[in-house]
C-alpha cells in the first residue's frame, strides 16, 4: 500500500476484464479467410503489429517484443526472440515477395528477416515523436517510417513527397500506405482525418462523415481510386470506389492493426491496456479514459435510446451525498479537477452496504484501476452503463445478467480514496454525466 498526506491507499491488480483464452483476435473483411488465432499464451506481452502476403494466403502476427508468428502460407522467417529491445514493436511490412518482412520499433529500430534488406532507421536520431508505423515501396528497395506527428522518414528507393511534421494536428497520426504506384501515401490520423501526399488522391474522411470516434487504420483499393477507414470498434467506412464495409461489433477490444489480404483485409483486435503503475494526479484520468474506451468499444453495435429521468433506483438503501459531480477540490492532490460522478456513503456514516444495480443488464467488466479502485461496469442496453467504483470486493463476474436492486459489492475504500464510500458513473454513450435527474432518491 501506498500512504499519500495521511490518506491510505491500496495499490489494485487486473480482476478480471476479458477470457484470456484469447488474447489476440483476427477478423477477415470481404473475401479475405482467417487461417489460425495465435497462442494467447504466446501474445502475453502484447500484439505489436500484423501484416499479410499480398495474395491473402497468409498473415504474420508480431508481438511488442518482435516474436513473430505466422498462419496460413506465411512462413516465418526469423524474429527477434531473445533479444531485448529498446523500444516496443509498433510496425510490420512483408515484401513484395512474401518471402520476408521488416519489423519497426517505437525509436524507428528496423530489423529485416528473409529477404527484407535493411536501407536505414531513425534508431540513432532523437525524435520528436516515436515512430508509429511503415510503407514498403512496390520494388521492395525501399521504406518509409512515420511518427506521431506525421514526420516522414524515407530510406532506399522511398522518395519524400512530404510531412505535417510541421503542423500542429489536432490528433495524432496512427497509419501510413503507399499508392499503387509507389509514388505518394496517405497518413491518417486517429480522428480519421486523411493527409495526401505525391499522387495519393483524397476521397474522403472520417471527420467529413460526421465521425467523431477514433480509428486504426486505413486499407485502399488495389488500384489505388479509393479506401477504407477502419474504425477502432470496428466499423469500415468505404471511401471512393472501396468496396469495403463492414458494421461495429459489441466488442470491448478495438482493432490495433489491419493488412490488404488479396481483395480482402484482416484486421487484429486486442485489449485494451489496464491502467496501473504508482497513483498520481492524473490516474483518475487515466482511469476514465480507459472505461470510456471498454465502455464505447463494448456498446459500439448499440442504438441509444433516451433514458428517462428518475428511471433508475439509488445505488445504495437510504444514500447519502458526500461529493457531487462536477468541478470541485480533489479530496487528494488538492487542485481543482472534473468530478464523473457522485459519491455516496450510508446513513450515519456507514459505508451503505452492498453497491446495488440501479437498473437490469450485464456485467460488462469487474477491473481494478489505480484511481477507481475495485470497479464493476454494467451494460444496461441503449448505450447506457454504470460504474461503481471503489467496492471492497465484487460479488459478481463478468458476463453474469443483473436486475434492478441486486447487489454488486461491498462499498470500500480501494484505489485514491479518502474513505469507504461508492463512487458511482452514469454513462451515455460512453460520456459520463450528471446521475442526479437520472436517480430515484428518496
Amino acid at each position: 500500500m501506498l500512504k499519500i498526506s495521511g490518506v491510505v491507499v491500496l495499490l489494485s491488480v487486473v480482476v478480471l476484464l476479458a477470457d484470456p483464452a484469447s488474447a489476440v483476435k483476427v477478423e477477415p473483411v470481404g473475401t479475405a479467410s482467417v487461417y489460425g488465432q495465435p497462442d494467447p499464451n504466446l501474445m502475453a506481452p502484447g500484439a505489436g503489429a500484423m501484416t499479410a502476403r499480398s495474395d491473402g494466403l497468409g498473415y504474420w502476427i508480431a508481438t511488442t517484443e518482435g516474436v513473430v508468428v505466422g498462419f496460413g502460407q506465411a512462413d516465418h522467417y526469423g524474429d527477434m526472440k531473445g533479444t531485448a529491445l529498446n523500444q516496443p514493436i509498433v510496425g510490420m511490412v512483408a515484401t513484395s515477395t512474401n518471402q520476408g518482412y521488416w519489423l519497426v520499433a517505437s525509436d524507428g529500430g528496423i530489423f529485416s528477416f528473409g529477404d527484407a534488406v535493411f536501407y536505414g532507421s531513425t534508431g540513432a536520431l532523437t525524435l520528436n515523436s516515436p515512430i508509429v508505423g511503415m510503407a514498403a515501396t512496390n520494388s521492395g528497395f525501399g521504406y518509409w517510417l512515420v511518427a506521431a506527428d506525421g514526420g516522414v522518414f524515407s530510406y532506399g528507393d522511398a522518395r519524400f513527397y512530404g510531412s505535417t511534421g510541421a503542423i500542429k494536428l489536432n490528433r495524432p497520426i496512427v497509419a501510413m500506405l503507399s499508392t499503387k504506384t509507389s509514388a505518394g501515401y496517405w497518413l491518417m490520423a486517429d480522428d480519421g482525418g486523411i493527409f495526401t501526399f505525391g499522387d495519393a488522391h483524397f476521397h474522403g474522411s472520417g471527420p467529413g462523415r460526421g465521425f467523431s470516434e477514433s480509428f486504426a487504420g486505413m486499407i485502399p483499393t488495389l488500384d489505388g481510386s479509393g479506401y477504407a477507414l477502419v474504425h477502432s470498434n470496428g466499423t469500415i467506412t468505404p471511401f471512393g470506389s472501396s468496396s469495403l464495409s463492414k458494421s461495429s461489433a459489441c466488442d470491448p477490444w478495438p482493432v490495433t492493426d489491419m493488412s490488404i489480404a488479396g481483395e480482402g483485409a484482416v484486421v487484429l483486435r486486442s485489449p485494451s491496456p489496464v491502467p496501473s503503475g504508482e497513483p498520481s494526479r492524473s490516474s483518475a484520468e487515466i482511469d476514465a479514459h480507459y472505461l470510456k474506451s471498454l465502455i464505447s468499444h463494448s456498446q459500439s453495435c448499440q442504438s441509444d435510446v433516451f433514458l428517462q429521468p428518475m428511471s433508475l433506483l439509488a445505488p445504495l438503501a437510504e444514500p447519502v451525498t458526500t461529493s457531487s459531480y462536477g468541478w470541485r477540490r480533489h479530496p487528494i492532490w488538492g487542485e481543482i479537477s472534473k468530478h464523473n460522478g457522485i459519491d455516496f456513503i450510508g446513513p450515519n456514516r456507514t459505508s451503505g452496504g452492498a453497491a446495488l444495480s440501479v437498473r437490469s443488464g450485464t456485467v460488462m467488466a469487474v477491473i481494478d484501476l489505480v484511481a477507481y479502485g475495485t470497479t464493476v461496469v454494467v451494460d444496461h442496453g441503449g448505450q447506457v452503463a454504470t460504474v461503481y467504483g471503489h467496492l471492497k470486493e465484487s460479488l459478481v463476474v463478468t458476463g453474469a445478467e443483473v436486475e434492478q436492486g441486486d447487489p454488486l459489492g461491498w462499498v470500500g475504500s480501494t484505489g485514491l480514496s479518502t474513505g469507504a464510500h461508492l463512487h458511482f458513473e452514469l454513462r451515455l454513450q460512453s460520456e459520463a454525466v450528471d446521475p442526479g435527474p437520472y436517480l430515484l432518491l428518496r
